[in-house]
């Protein structure tokens, strides 16, 4: 019987499957080794009708484990996962908060498919087929770009639950995203003429918030104007720096980093623009003494006539007002800047510094950037009011 016993463990230990007392199936439960945390012995089980599957799965967990890409039985939910990975992304400083705010948006397609299905039961088939039917709630089909991100978005969930152990393998690993388009005002129509962009400045030359409807016909984005101060301008120099933004987040205002390193940068201002922002310098002193707050230097240039903070929601709207009081083709404020890019590129302005002029990325520009000097930007900034009517 001592002899039985014996053979019966080392069985057991060599193969770690056994036969179910009712002899209807595999019992497998192999140890892996130890858990650095608890520093117990981790021994996954798992029942099987046939002992080849035992085995195999024995084999699968074995492998994970000298791979380090074991992950114990969890009931953790996609949601759980991407609110995890969420959290890390907020916690990041270098992540911008309306980064985040994107994210779990993009997130949202994901969430109405797999919200409270467990991580680990989620296939690469369930993923396939969400990517291929992912509609809106509405059950219109979504635009590529939006296509994009959700799935991009969705990875990054996924290969954050490996990271983590949730996961032994990335079922989403297999996903392929719709093509990145390189963004740009494709028709004649996207995009102001010299002509029409003189005629909206002229018909806000005497507006409180002229020097900031001026920047953004140089190309500035509402992010950045938004978050210039009066401390950013040097109006002696006639230079301006961006240092930082003000970017909308669910309908809060968040001062944060420019949109990449390529956005910090310092310009030159043209003439006119120039004289646009001092007679704006003065009427907000004017303003601020009027009702008790002299003006400081670090008070934003997009400001009510109190000194609060004007919403750069609010400043989208009021463009569109003085827009449409000018009778001008409507445009939004991010074609308005692929007008300025356009003019400048249509003038022959060298596109390293189009690009520098305008924070682009690489990707925006298809070019690597070189050094640009000052004496470019200023005669590039030049160029630029030339063509909105200046000489």
């Amino acid at each position: 019987m001592t002899d039985d016993t014996t053979d019966q463990r080392a069985a057991r230990t060599d193969s770690s499957i056994t036969r179910l007392p009712n002899g209807k199936g595999w019992r497998a439960r192999p140890t892996l080794g130890t858990d650095p945390v608890t520093s117990k012995q981790v021994r996954p089980t798992k029942v099987f009708a046939t002992k080849k599957a035992a085995q195999d799965w024995v084999s699968e967990q074995r492998t994970n484990w000298d791979k380090r890409t074991w992950a114990a039985r969890s009931e953790r939910t996609f949601a759980e996962a991407a609110d995890h990975w969420l959290k890390l992304r907020d916690a990041d400083d270098g992540v911008r908060a309306n980064s985040v705010r994107a994210d779990r948006e993009s997130l949202a397609y994901a969430r109405r498919a797999f919200g409270e299905t467990a991580i680990q039961k989620i296939t690469p088939e369930a993923l396939t087929d969400w990517s291929i039917g992912m509609t809106r709630k509405s059950g219109e089909p979504l635009a590529a770009a939006t296509k994009r991100r959700a799935i991009v978005i969705t990875q990054a969930v996924f290969a954050h639950a490996v990271t983590m152990r949730w996961l032994s393998h990335d079922p989403a690993a297999h996903l392929k995203p719709p093509s990145q388009k390189v963004v740009v005002a494709a028709k004649e129509s996207d995009v102001w003429t010299p002509k029409q962009m003189k005629a909206f400045l002229d018909s806000v030359a005497d507006h409180r918030l002229a020097g900031c409807f001026a920047l953004t016909l140089l190309g500035l984005r509402r992010e950045e104007v938004g978050g210039l101060r009066w401390s950013d301008i040097d109006l002696a120099k006639a230079t301006l720096s961006i240092i930082q933004a003000r970017v909308d987040v669910n309908g809060v205002d968040t001062i944060d980093d420019p949109k990449n390193a390529r956005s910090v940068r310092t310009l030159p201002i043209p003439p006119r623009e120039l004289a646009l922002l001092k007679t704006m310098h003065i009427t907000h002193k004017r303003e601020r003494l009027a009702v008790g707050h002299p003006l400081a230097a670090n008070d934003l240039i997009l400001a009510r006539i109190d000194g609060k903070q004007l919403p750069v929601r609010d400043y989208t709207r009021l463009f569109a007002e003085r827009r449409k009081a000018a009778k001008l083709p409507a445009i939004t404020l991010r074609n308005l800047r692929h007008s300025s890019v356009s003019r400048m590129r249509a003038m022959g302005i060298a596109a390293d510094v189009v690009a520098a002029w305008h924070g682009h990325s690489e990707r925006m520009t298809q070019m690597v950037y070189g050094r640009v000097s000052d004496d470019r930007l200023t005669a590039a900034s030049a160029e630029l009011s030339k063509a909105v009517g200046q000489s």
